[in-house]
Parts: structure tokens; sequence; C-alpha cells
């Protein structure tokens, strides 16, 4: 019962920003928002393509063995 009223107090507050968009943005406005979000979608679209491939296995990606990777050793800062 009680997550009935969540979704409808939910749908009310969706319907509300609605409304205000459109009383109190000008539609030309929204549209420049609109496209504007679109474009920083596409952008994070792309960066994590490039990650994407950056992660594919290397024989995948270029056909060569990746270099041995480095270990780190221990230093002695000791007198």
């Amino acid at each position: 019962m009680r997550a009935d009223k969540v979704t409808r107090l939910l749908d009310s507050l969706s319907e509300a920003h609605k409304t205000l968009l459109a009383e109190f943005i000008p539609a030309g406005a929204r549209s420049h928002f609109l496209t504007s979000r679109r474009e920083a979608l596409l952008g994070l679209r792309s960066l994590l393509d490039a990650a994407i491939d950056r992660a594919k296995e290397p024989t995948e990606a270029s056909g060569k063995k990746s270099p041995p990777s480095r270990s780190r050793g221990v230093i002695d800062i000791s007198d």
C-alpha cells in the first residue's frame, strides 16, 4: 500500500516538473537543452568506446603481445 502512495507521489512530481518546464522555459531554450544533453551523452559514449577498446585483449586490438608488466621491487631506506 505504501509503495502505491510513493508511486503516485513520484508520478505527480514528474507531471509538475513537466508543467513547470513547459510554462517557464521557452521552447527554443528547451530545444537547445535537449540538444546539449544529447551531445553530452554522445561524448560519454565516445569515452566509453575508447575505454572498451583499450580493455580489449592485445591480440584483438593490435595483434601484438602486451609488454611484460613491471613488478615493484622493495626499496631499502634504512641507514
